[in-house]
């Protein structure tokens, strides 16, 4: 029912909800219990949804909820995932993406954090790292990547109490390790989505050049 959509959930209702999804849309929709633990062991699932049936369908990265705070993040990728299994039937034009394509959903990059946001601080970014020599805590995840990790006036922070700080190393932190083991087990992913809530922006890579990506 679109009025689950008329507030927001916490961490085990949407669990649920893709659970629930899986099981009534069984011919579209497969659930991945976990591609992995976060910090604090809590599994972190994946959706793939389609009705292709070729092996090496192209495959289309949707990632959900890497900032703890922005709780729109993981109710818009649900919000995506029922309209698309809802509309199956009379919309020429889903039926025809899907059976082009698959989508696979991560509802959870950061679940401590999201946990974290409902039972202690509403404005928490980051995940919930115990930082060495620091009463600090959390790592932005979305720093985390090796991609330019740590560069020089990329935006990031090495201080520990900062709302960007990197981590100790790229991919540092068992959620992103768990998200780029799963995009490299799976291929061909020819495109990727990552949700947030901060602004009216469209953002596509590289971030820090001009220069357009490979």
């Amino acid at each position: 029912s679109l009025d689950w959509f008329d507030e927001s959930h916490p961490y085990e209702a949407i669990i649920a909800f893709y659970t629930s999804l899986a099981a009534t849309h069984s011919d579209l929709v497969t659930l991945t219990p976990s591609i992995g633990q976060s910090l604090e062991l809590r599994p972190m699932p994946a959706v793939r949804i389609t009705s292709a049936t070729e092996p090496d369908t192209p495959i289309v990265l949707i990632t959900c909820q890497i900032h703890a705070r922005e709780w729109v993040s993981s109710s818009t990728c649900m919000y995506m995932a029922q309209a698309l299994v809802d509309n199956f039937e009379t919309s020429p034009e889903i039926r025809d993406l899907l059976s082009k394509s698959e989508l696979h959903i991560i509802p959870f990059l950061n679940p401590d954090g999201y946990v974290y946001t409902w039972t202690n601080d509403r404005l928490w970014r980051k995940n919930r790292r115990l930082n060495a020599g620091s009463s600090c805590r959390g790592v932005d995840l979305n720093r985390n990547f090796n991609i330019r990790w740590a560069q020089p006036g990329g935006g990031s922070s090495s201080n520990p109490c900062s709302e960007t700080y990197h981590g100790t190393s790229a991919e540092s932190e068992p959620e992103i390790e768990h998200l780029v083991t799963y995009f490299k087990s799976h291929r061909p992913i020819i495109a990727g989505i990552d949700y947030h809530s901060y602004s009216q922006l469209i953002l596509r890579p590289w971030g820090f050049t001009s220069d357009p990506p490979p």
